[in-house]
């Protein structure tokens, strides 16, 4: 456990299959904290996918302090579309921009022209900081019910990195 009186310092890393266990057991911690998972599957639904055909990228963020390591986030970008995670205890720090920022940037280098996101229309503090880097919203939310019972509301965002050629 991380003291946080103490001075942490955080890395981002590509996630590999070398990382595979660690951003599994992260993935699976962040899915009893949030619907952020069961929404993107219930939304994709059994759409087929060819892994051929576009660059994609997942990104981890690792906080380390003295001996401790342990991946604290995660961020992807696949088809355009940006994915985006942190603990709970370590939002609110400024690590999703750290990590956002660094997924603009993979995306600017790779010719990414758009990348567009769904974000819960009542997580205020995720739509500000997805206004501050310039994503707008598209107009329309759409509603899921999820197994639990809750409805969840979604915003569409995009954001235009460079024009479609």
């Amino acid at each position: 456990m991380f003291d946080f009186d103490k001075p942490i310092v955080f890395e981002i890393e590509v996630a590999n299959l070398d990382s595979a266990v660690k951003w599994q057991n992260l993935i699976q911690t962040l899915m009893s904290e949030t619907d952020l998972f069961t929404i993107g599957s219930m939304r994709d639904g059994n759409s087929e996918t060819d892994f051929n055909d576009y660059k994609a990228v997942t990104l981890l963020l690792i906080a380390k302090q003295e001996s401790m390591s342990q991946p604290v986030g995660i961020g992807s970008v696949s088809r355009g579309e940006v994915g985006l995670a942190i603990l709970k205890q370590f939002q609110r720090a400024g690590l999703g921009q750290l990590l956002l920022t660094e997924l603009i940037t993979w995306a600017e280098e790779n010719d990414i022209f758009e990348l567009w996101l769904d974000v819960q229309t009542n997580n205020q503090v995720a739509i500000h900081i997805y206004h501050k880097f310039n994503f707008v919203n598209q107009g329309y939310e759409t509603s899921f019910t999820l197994p639990n019972g809750k409805v969840a509301k979604l915003q569409r965002m995009t954001k235009y990195l460079k024009e479609k050629e």
